[in-house]
């Protein structure tokens, strides 16, 4: 599973505070278990887009996330509003699907 998340900054805020929170959060999630990578983007100077793909349930809705992971996410919602949350199906798990629709 990819988790595709977007945070846009608030006016006034720190740039430099708004990426490094965001990479805060890309680094909590690869600390944790079942997360394989976690990246993030900027869209423009004002959004940001965070990649994590994670195995079900490791990261993101139903997971438990460590101390460190929620501290970096609560530092990321304090500079940004989250404009967009997705969750995209991993190339593994697409062709598995394939197959059993076969």
């Amino acid at each position: 599973m990819i988790q595709v998340s977007k945070f846009e900054m608030h006016s006034g805020a720190d740039r430099n505070a708004f990426g490094n929170a965001a990479y805060a959060v890309c680094k909590a999630a690869k600390a944790s278990s079942g997360v394989s990578d976690a990246k993030y983007f900027w869209i423009n100077p004002n959004l940001i887009a965070l990649m994590i793909d994670a195995d079900p349930a490791a990261w993101g809705p139903g997971s438990q996330p460590s101390a460190e992971a929620m501290k970096a996410s609560f530092s990321l919602s304090d500079l940004s509003t989250q404009v967009a949350n997705e969750t995209w199906m991993g190339a593994g798990a697409g062709t598995e699907n394939f197959n059993l629709a076969q």
